[in-house]
């Protein structure tokens, strides 16, 4: 590897503060914009996928959801470790309010369709299954969705993720960054490899395939804060150009999330893209495509990301039924505006307000770290790592 820094580097030697927006609490515009892709390639599944040829492929803004969610949760607990409990609370804190709004006000709509097929008792039942988070073990063992819910398994698995990592985190902080970073990496391939043989409903929504891509968000985390150059030779423009070619073509005419060329192919692609776009935003000098993460309409569809993927799915809920004896995309229009609707009011009532800053702990600034709590190499076994152990982190959803 050349010592002086390219231009085809993804990371270079001297690392930028990633862009925010003013008012925006903080929030890491490049980051947002990941989101925006994701959720624009899971609504085309649901919208769009569902009544047309094509498609298919949209399940994969999941799998981009995973991998930056793993980046972000790792890079707040290793930048700031609160303690256990005051974790779980920020989750609770952050995540309950749109989720249970969510789920009053999709079961409150779905009980008053005309010819609804879901009684109260089958609504309130798979209601109290999405809030206690057990979505993804309930779909995956009893092979039924449990509607209008069946979105909430993502976050299920996030949970199990949530409940588990800051205990390994705690560990991994004792080491140098760069074995947490080949730890991290090997139990993703791991994981991975052991869910690779499961049957293709469950390796989707099951929790292992995913929780392989919260570990590779982990290691970018961990190599970040190894506070020297990470310079990976893969093209810099071209290879940009090539991952964003490859998500849009294969929301538009990949297969179906059960298939072998999704695990096989679509899954490892779409993890290294999401690498790709992790890092590109913080080039010193970044290239133009990865500019186009920090498009302002991009970057405003990923604020709201979270409060519309909880939405989303209701024009599904409403093309179910004979609703009103309309046409079926009359039905979809006004589905997709009330979801839109109850995306607006869920973002600015029950998001927005318990939303923290977090830009300082997600930017790296020229020539530092994002974490500084790592042991150093050569250091004391025995020595206790104490620096942030006590401080409250606001850890906000990715």
């Amino acid at each position: 590897m050349c010592n002086s820094p390219s231009v085809n580097d993804v990371m270079v030697t001297r690392f930028d503060s990633p862009r925010s927006s003013p008012g925006s609490k903080g929030r890491v515009d490049h980051l947002d914009g990941i989101r925006g892709i994701a959720i624009l390639a899971v609504c085309a599944v649901h919208w769009i996928g569902q009544r047309l040829p094509g498609f298919e492929g949209g399940y994969i803004g999941v799998d981009l959801f995973f991998v930056l969610s793993g980046f972000i949760i790792t890079t707040l607990l290793v930048k700031r470790m609160p303690p256990y409990g005051g974790f779980l609370r920020n989750r609770v804190r952050r995540l309950y309010p749109p989720l249970v709004g969510a789920l009053v006000g999709i079961t409150a709509l779905a009980w008053l369709l005309p010819d609804s097929a879901l009684s109260p008792e089958t609504s309130l039942r798979h209601g109290l299954v999405a809030a206690v988070q057990a979505t993804s073990l309930w779909v995956t063992l009893g092979g039924a969705p449990i509607d209008p819910f069946s979105m909430t398994w993502s976050l299920s698995v996030e949970w199990y993720f949530y409940l588990l990592w800051p205990l390994a985190v705690l560990r991994l902080r004792r080491m140098p960054a760069a074995r947490a970073t080949r730890l991290a990496l090997l139990a993703a391939g791991a994981v991975y490899l052991a869910a690779a043989v499961q049957p293709g409903w469950w390796f989707y929504y099951g929790p292992l395939a995913h929780t392989s891509e919260l570990l590779v968000g982990a290691a970018i985390a961990f190599a970040l804060a190894q506070g020297r150059t990470l310079r990976l030779r893969i093209g810099g423009r071209p290879i940009l150009v090539a991952a964003f070619t490859f998500v849009a073509l294969w929301t538009a005419l990949g297969s179906d999330p059960y298939s072998p060329a999704y695990r096989l192919v679509a899954l490892p692609l779409t993890v290294g893209c999401a690498v790709l776009f992790i890092l590109s935003g913080y080039e010193a000098r970044p290239a133009g495509p990865a500019r186009l993460l920090s498009w302002r309409p991009l970057v405003a569809t990923g604020r709201i990301s979270y409060s519309l993927y909880l939405w989303h799915t209701l024009p599904i809920v409403l093309l179910s039924r004979n609703w009103l004896g309309l046409p079926s995309i009359a039905v979809g229009v006004i589905g997709i505006g009330i979801a839109l609707g109850g995306t607006a009011l869920s973002y600015h009532l029950l998001e927005r307000p318990f939303l923290r800053s977090r830009g300082n702990e997600l930017a790296v600034s020229r020539g530092q770290a994002p974490a500084s709590s790592f042991r150093p190499r050569g250091a004391h076994r025995r020595e206790r790592v104490t620096a942030g152990v006590h401080g409250h982190g606001a850890v906000p959803r990715p």
